[in-house]
Order: C-alpha cells, then sequence, then structure tokens
C-alpha cells in the first residue's frame, strides 16, 4: 500500500511561476492524511513560497525545498545541505559572464537578488512569493549558509552549456529545474536524495511511495520512487521514465490519480487487505 505521496509543484500542479492551486487538492490532502497516507511537496521553490501556497495544510505535509537541499516540516528543519563556501564566489564570477543571465541565491529562510527593479527581482516577489532580499553585490553577502544558486535565462540549457565541466563545478550538482532555469547546490542533494532521506526517516519503503514530477531536476526522485508518475505536460524524458504519465496540470492530472489513490486504499480497507 502507499503510504507517501510526493509532488513537483511548477508545472505538475501549476503553470510555472503560478501562486494559484486549485482549492481541491487542499481537500484531498486532507483525505490522504485521515487514510494515514503523507504527503509531500517537493519543488524547486523557496521553502517560504512553498508554505505560502499550501498554507491551508501546511501543518499536515512534509517540505523537500529548494530542490531537494532542505527536508522540513512547519516548525523543523531535518535536514539541509550547504554549498561549499569556497566554491560559491568563483562560481558566481563564473555566472556573471554569461549574457543575459540572472542569478538567485538561496539560503534556507531567504534568497538574495541584485539590484530592486529588475524583472527577476519583482518576478521572485511578486509572483513566486519569495522572501527576498536585494543587495547591491552578491558577493558581499555571507556565504555560510548558501543551499542553492539559480541561473534564470530565457534559453537556460544552451546558455549554460559546459557550465559543469570546470574543475570547480565538477564538485556541485547542476540540474535544469524549469523552461528558464538553472539550480546549482551540493553534489550530495537533490529531489532523489532528500526524498531517500525522508523515506528513512518516516520508516517508509521505497515500494510504498509515489512521486510526481515533470522536469529533470525530479529525475533522480523517480528512481527513489515505488511509482514515478507524470503529467502529459511534462518533458519527453521524463514520460519515457515514468511508470504513469496522466493529464496536464491545467487538466488536473496529479489530483485525478490522487483520488484514485485514495479510492484504492478504501478499497483495500474495507476488504481488510490495509
Amino acid at each position: 500500500m502507499i503510504k507517501l505521496i510526493a509532488s513537483d509543484i511548477d508545472g505538475t500542479l501549476v503553470k510555472e511561476g503560478s501562486h494559484e492551486i486549485d482549492p481541491a487538492y487542499y481537500d484531498v490532502i486532507r483525505e490522504l492524511k485521515e487514510a494515514g497516507i503523507i504527503f509531500c511537496a517537493c519543488s524547486g521553490r523557496q521553502y517560504h513560497s512553498m508554505m505560502e501556497l499550501f498554507k491551508p495544510v501546511a501543518d499536515d505535509i512534509y517540505f523537500i525545498a529548494s530542490n531537494g537541499t532542505v527536508v522540513r516540516t512547519r516548525d523543523r528543519v531535518l535536514h539541509s545541505w550547504k554549498i561549499d563556501p569556497e566554491l560559491y564566489l568563483p562560481l558566481i564570477e563564473r555566472l556573471r559572464t554569461i549574457e543575459g543571465a540572472e542569478i538567485v541565491v538561496e539560503g534556507p529562510d531567504v534568497s538574495w537578488i541584485e539590484g530592486t527593479e529588475t524583472p527577476i527581482a519583482k518576478m521572485m516577489s511578486n509572483n513566486y512569493r519569495y522572501a527576498v532580499e536585494n543587495v547591491d553585490d552578491l558577493t558581499a553577502i555571507p556565504t555560510d549558509n548558501i543551499i542553492k544558486i539559480s541561473v534564470h535565462h530565457p534559453n537556460v540549457e544552451k546558455a549554460t552549456r559546459g557550465l559543469d565541466q570546470s574543475s570547480r563545478a565538477k564538485n556541485l550538482a547542476m540540474t535544469i529545474s524549469g523552461a528558464e532555469w538553472l539550480d546549482i547546490f551540493a553534489k550530495e542533494a537533490g529531489k532523489g536524495e532528500a526524498f531517500a532521506l525522508l523515506q528513512e526517516y518516516l520508516g517508509i519503503g521505497q515500494e510504498e511511495t509515489v512521486y510526481f514530477g515533470d522536469n529533470l531536476n525530479d529525475l533522480t526522485a523517480f528512481h527513489e520512487a515505488g511509482v514515478a508518475a507524470t503529467v502529459a505536460n511534462a518533458r519527453s524524458e521524463m514520460q519515457d521514465a515514468a511508470d504513469i504519465v496522466e493529464r496536464s496540470f491545467s487538466d488536473l492530472g496529479v489530483l485525478k490519480e490522487l483520488r484514485h489513490i485514495l479510492d484504492l486504499h478504501k478499497r483495500f480497507e474495507a476488504e481488510g487487505s490495509v
């Protein structure tokens, strides 16, 4: 039986960059909890943004935030992975050489962005609802608690090609996390690593889990799930890797599958198989 379900957010539950989710998801999360099934929101987003999105049920779920660099509940951080401070400054300088790239640096509780009126600053504050601190220089912030660096670019895969070939970059993980996003974090971190850690913490076996995701940063979590599920709007690589391809996020494909899981659970419970 399924005991743990985790789902990506952008492109899986909502339109990328949106802060509006169908309220029916709150209802089904509550029903899952009543049935003894744990729900975990798993995203490249900052925890603050995720908590705001899931505020009505935030006390009932787990969070894997910032692309698998933070595992937590609303009240407590269970684990986090940080970027080696010695790698931070050279990486920022290298990213600044990418024409058209915008950089967002994340700590567990706040994100730093250069400037206040830039499009990226407005997008992170208004669309994603990040807790943002605007600074003059990203190389001047404290470097001992940085968990992720994000690069935003309209053609991010082409713009960042070869970035992972430098000697320093080889000590970091890099993954495409959206149509215009590349995330960089500690090599030991990632959605798959965080999902496995949560399973161990909860005492739940891999075969008792389901993971929903749509982009390449979800692939490691697919490998840690009993059932890997995606949506019709997902990248082709994710559809090829998935056990289940549901309807698109706009057609509430994940909601449909969650209700199906609940129906199966109730049926097995009635038959005395749970």
